[in-house]
């Protein structure tokens, strides 16, 4: 414990115990797998294999799709998701929208080019 004093006034700074700095590192690696395990699984959804070229236009719907489970899958994993702020759930839905575009990215790319499938694009729609 950590005594601070200015002005009169006296501070104390709890130190994290081992168990709780473990925990916490635990959450955060928790708080970043899930979104792009989640963010892969959608672009793959994304992708041409799954779905057809005249229905890519509903891949920003997997994507929502995708960050919203998050917030039902989270408990499963332990993490209290109902007390996410903006901050935390911004950070979810990045990371499940870089791993869907990147991986939807590697698919697309790596996919022979055929005559029932177009060549790659920059992004879903454009």
């Amino acid at each position: 414990m950590l005594m601070l004093s200015s002005g009169g006034r006296s501070v104390e700074i709890k130190e994290p115990t081992k168990e709780e700095r473990i925990a916490f590192h635990l959450r955060g690696i928790k708080m970043s797998l899930i979104p792009a395990i989640f963010g892969v699984i959608a672009g793959f959804i994304s992708s041409p294999y799954v779905l057809s070229v005249p229905h890519q236009s509903i891949s920003f719907l997997i994507l929502a799709l995708a960050i919203y489970a998050q917030k039902y899958v989270f408990p499963l994993w332990g993490i209290e998701s109902g007390k996410f702020d903006f901050k935390a759930w911004f950070y979810v839905g990045f990371l499940t929208f870089a791993y869907w575009y990147l991986s939807w990215t590697i698919i697309v790319n790596g996919m022979p080019h055929t005559g029932s499938v177009p060549a790659p694009q920059f992004g879903p729609f454009f």
